[in-house]
Formats: C-alpha cells, structure tokens, sequence
C-alpha cells in the first residue's frame, strides 16, 4: 500500500461533486464565485472551486462541478416538464417547494462556514444583488433566508445561518434545485 499523509483522529468531508447544465460552465463558475470561493477551471470535465480562497489543494475543502451526462439531461428536461404540469407530481412538487422556500434548514442542502464577519455579510450583500449585477443569473441564485439567534425560525443560537437556493448547480436533480448553507459561527466565550 503506498504511503499516505495522515492526520490522527481527524475525519473531514473533503468534496462535493455538483453537475451543471449544457453550456452553463461559465455561470456554475460565477455562481462558486458569488459564494466567496476561487474558481478554477483547467478545461476538461472537472470546474474546481476551492471553499477557502487561500487554499491550493485540489483534493480537499473543493466543491468540483461538471455538465450533467446526457443520460441526466434528458431525465431532468422530463422531469421539468412533468413538474410544471397540474396533478399528482406537479402539485406535490408545488408544496415541496414552497415548505423549503419557507423553512430552508428543512432542504437537502450543504453548508460553507465563514471565518470572517465582514466577507460573511459581503458575500450575502452579492447573493442580494445579484439580479441587478450578473443578468444572467437573475432569478437563478435566490437567498432563501437568513437566520440569526433569536429570530423566528432560527435553529441555532451558536451561528448566522443564510439559504441560498439555485438551479444553476447542484448535487443532485438540477430540475429540483440545490440549497447552500452559508453560515458565521459566533465566537465562542
């Protein structure tokens, strides 16, 4: 077995694979950089963003994004056509989506911790006015909810949560859209 690096009793998540749709590369990129992280793309299948700018290593602390195969299109075209029809699926997929818009803590979703306050809230200043600075992603990148300690809603009364939902990215079903736990933790005393 060849010799690896390791770190006692220290596990970590190290990635998060998302999908993006045809021809969307370029947006899947902004919508990493609105998030606060440094984009790179190399060409090939793979667009890397790293979750702390600073970082260079590829393999950990990386959200990664490529196109969705073919396969995964044309499920997902149906899937979109399926849901915005009345019935059964459609009105389901109506409640769904309104209780998550509502209560996004309740969503499949991951979370981004940010160290500093001041680039917390500069980055929820960018997700509020991204309508106005990036047209192409106008209605695409949304900020579902931001809950302080003590608000209503709020689960924690350790951290800042903030929901940014799109459909540009995902770890999953694009059709279904993706939540983005965006979070400060306050200090600890």
């Amino acid at each position: 077995m060849p010799s690896v690096q390791e770190t006692p009793s220290l596990r970590r998540l190290n990635h998060v694979e998302l999908v993006y749709a045809p021809g969307e590369r370029q947006l899947a990129a902004r919508v990493f950089g609105l998030l606060g992280c440094r984009v790179e793309d190399r060409g090939g299948t793979f667009l890397t963003a790293y979750v702390e700018q600073a970082e260079a290593d590829i393999a950990n602390n990386v959200m990664y994004a490529s196109e969705v195969t073919a396969e995964q299109w044309a499920f997902e075209q149906a899937l979109s056509s399926a849901l915005k029809q009345a019935g059964t699926l459609g009105d389901t997929a109506r409640g769904y989506q309104g209780r998550l818009s509502s209560e996004p803590q309740r969503s499949c979703h991951f979370g981004i911790r940010f160290s500093r306050y001041n680039a917390y809230e500069a980055t929820l200043a960018k997700i509020r006015r991204v309508d106005e600075d990036d047209p192409q992603l106008k209605g695409r990148v949304t900020l579902s909810g931001v809950f302080r300690p003590g608000d209503p809603g709020a689960y924690s009364k350790i951290m800042i949560q903030a929901f940014v939902r799109t459909d540009v990215i995902a770890s999953g079903m694009l059709s279904l859209g993706q939540h983005i736990e965006l979070q400060w933790q306050l200090p600890r005393v």
